[in-house]
């Protein structure tokens, strides 16, 4: 599933370089893991916080930018492909309340999450328990009773 098409959010803005790459691929685990700061990331890469920010502003990006972009790639994911609650949704994505979670998703998309849920359920032929292991970042699916573990993490 590539990016969901939004008004705010269509594509990744310029950035599509190695490093934003990289970037991008971290921030997805590291969001369902813990607080995502930019100090803690760009510790994460061995560099200072104003280095990461210096080869983002290159590609003409932001770390707040790009690591929104995908708290909602994951919140899309979270919305078409599984059952999850807003509120279990608003936790995984670490929250502090779901009006909160749905206010930002309200921001990207130009609609309620529950709305977009909605809308987007329609492809989908069967539904899935999906659970967000804190831990590890991965996702734990139950389907028709049996757990599977994607080794992946969204």
């Amino acid at each position: 599933m590539g990016t969901p098409s939004t008004q705010r959010f269509s594509k990744p803005a310029s950035g599509s370089g190695p490093f934003t790459e990289d970037l991008r691929r971290l921030l997805r685990t590291e969001l369902l893991k813990s607080t995502c700061s930019a100090a803690k990331v760009a510790r994460l890469f061995s560099m200072h916080r104003r280095t990461m920010s210096r080869h983002l502003r290159t590609e003409g990006l932001a770390f707040r930018q790009v690591a929104n972009q995908i708290r909602y790639e994951i919140a899309c994911q979270l919305l078409q492909n599984t059952d999850m609650a807003l509120s279990q949704i608003a936790a995984a994505l670490k929250y502090s309340e779901p009006s909160a979670f749905t206010r930002a998703f309200r921001r990207w998309s130009g609609q309620a999450p529950s709305a977009w849920r909605a809308c987007h359920s329609s492809t989908r032929t069967f539904r899935t328990r999906m659970k967000i292991d804190p831990e590890s970042g991965l996702e734990t699916a139950q389907i028709r009773g049996g757990l599977v573990s994607s080794q992946t993490p969204i």
